[in-house]
């Protein structure tokens, strides 16, 4: 548990650093579509410490699949729930998306679906990886 908060906080700490990053981004496309136009002293420090909080946990919760005992299937579901609640809760904080069910199904639908997408890319490259190391080692 010990080396998990470790590696938690590592990683977390290094994801943290993208926060702003990710805030600049989501202001900017909210200022295209109109949504906001000025933002007070506290709207941007609200927007800076809770973007560095989503990337903080985002950039943490990788450290699931170092977890020697935990297989790759409850590693990645809890990956993603974390993922889930850390992005929807920062989202409805700063009030980037409306709190309506709604919205929030059409936000769930919408992550669920990308987070689907990305990991499944993610095995069939891994797997094409391992097929051609083991034909590389059986030559």
């Amino acid at each position: 548990m010990k080396k998990f908060v470790f590696e938690f906080m590592h990683r977390g700490l290094l994801a943290s650093v993208g926060g702003p990053i990710v805030l600049a981004i989501v202001y900017g496309i909210l200022s295209l579509n109109g949504v906001v136009d000025t933002l007070s002293v506290a709207e941007v420090v609200k927007g800076i410490l809770t973007s560095a909080l989503l990337a903080f946990v985002a950039g943490g919760i990788t450290a699931v699949y170092n977890i020697d005992k935990l297989q790759a299937a409850p590693a990645t579901l809890i990956h993603c729930f974390v993922l889930y609640l850390d992005y929807i809760l920062i989202y409805l904080l700063n009030g980037w998306i409306e709190y309506s069910v709604q919205v929030i199904v059409i936000f769930t639908s919408i992550f669920f679906a990308g987070f689907a997408l990305i990991w499944t890319i993610i095995y069939l490259s891994t797997k094409k990886q391992i097929k051609n190391l083991n034909s590389n080692l059986s030559k």
